[in-house]
């Protein structure tokens, strides 16, 4: 059995991935079937570890008849982790004295300052997070991150947006990493939603007519605790953070994000004889391949991507290839600047 170890929890690396991590530094090119009898633990868990290890830069796999892992520079991987938890801290850190502010001015007396309302439970959050959607009249802020007190699928958004609430919604990457995410999304923006994506957002949180908003206590499952928020100032800073951070996020634009009416993508007509054949800068990449884009700017990795496009790893590989090739790209960033700079995404 391996060794149980906590070191890097604090970068969001469990217990059990950083036993798997540490067998694989230890044992360059090991299979699954080798961590399986070191570990006794079932293939599948292994499976899902070394997914979640890969997404956070510490492990890669070697290609071959028989699959096998490795670890990249553990120094390189975990500074890149702790530089991304700094970023996220200096975030909140920025918003400390204006809630310090905003809770030094609420009162005792409900009337003048508010009130607080601790939520025991990911049920009576979630409970809370609908009888807040449907007393909104006016607008409706979101920090859309995992984990979730209820299905990603929001059924009370479509007809709220109909009957004129706006709904404003900020995402991470890692929200879009189940199958049928982006999908949601698109028919969301179709309906009227403004969606906009960052790296990371510093907690969940849902605000209601800039009044009333539901805020987890802690941003690791089970989501135990929340606190229900009404009428105070802290309630005005939150919605200040959530102006700054909307202003910092990238659009997200629904033509990227779905796939087009009538199935799979169409390929781009051929220029008649009276046409120039437009270049990138012009018409460019078809359906899919600003799809691809739209989902490396949000932040997704190669597998999130192959899963919400319908393919495998290996063509999305060569995919992404094409598509640096087209761009003139060498990076995935160099590839984001240039879209960005022709208006692909």
């Amino acid at each position: 059995m391996l060794e149980d170890s906590r070191a890097l929890e604090v970068v969001g690396i469990s217990a059990f991935d950083e036993r798997i991590y540490r067998e694989v530094l230890a044992c360059p090119g090991i299979t699954v079937q080798e961590l399986v009898m070191r570990s006794g633990e079932s293939s599948g868990r292994i499976q899902t570890s070394l997914s979640r290890l890969r997404s956070k830069g510490l492990v890669s796999r070697l290609w071959g008849r028989s699959p096998r892992w490795t670890a990249t520079n553990p120094g390189t991987a975990i500074r890149s982790l702790v530089r991304g938890l700094q970023s996220e801290l200096d975030r909140v850190t920025d918003t400390a004295d204006e809630l310090e502010a905003a809770f030094r001015t609420v009162g005792q007396d409900p009337e003048e300052g508010g009130q607080f309302e601790v939520l025991a439970g990911p049920e009576e959050q979630a409970r809370w997070y609908v009888r807040l959607q449907q007393e909104a009249k006016e607008e409706v802020l979101t920090f859309d991150r995992p984990p979730y007190v209820l299905d990603y699928h929001n059924p009370l958004q479509t007809g709220l947006l109909r009957s004129g609430v706006r709904y404003r919604t900020i995402y991470v990457p890692e929200a879009f990493d189940h199958a049928g995410a982006l999908d949601e999304v698109g028919k969301l923006i179709l309906a009227g939603e403004e969606a906009r994506v960052l790296p990371a957002l510093p907690f969940k949180m849902a605000v209601a007519d800039r009044w009333r908003a539901v805020v987890p206590l802690h941003s690791d499952p089970p989501l135990t605790r929340g606190v229900l928020i009404t009428g105070t100032n802290m309630v005005v800073a939150l919605v200040e953070l959530f102006e700054r951070l909307w202003r910092e996020a990238l659009p997200v634009r629904s033509e990227l994000w779905q796939e087009p009416a009538g199935g799979a993508p169409q390929p781009a007509a051929a220029p008649g004889p009276e046409q120039e054949s437009p270049g990138p800068e012009q018409a460019g990449l078809g359906p899919e391949d600003r799809r691809l884009l739209a989902l490396l700017a949000a932040g997704l990795k190669d597998d999130a991507i192959a899963r919400q496009l319908g393919t495998s790893p290996r063509s999305l590989r060569r995919r992404l290839r094409h598509l640096l090739d087209e761009l003139n790209a060498e990076t995935r960033f160099q590839a984001g600047a240039q879209a960005s700079r022709r208006g692909l995404v």
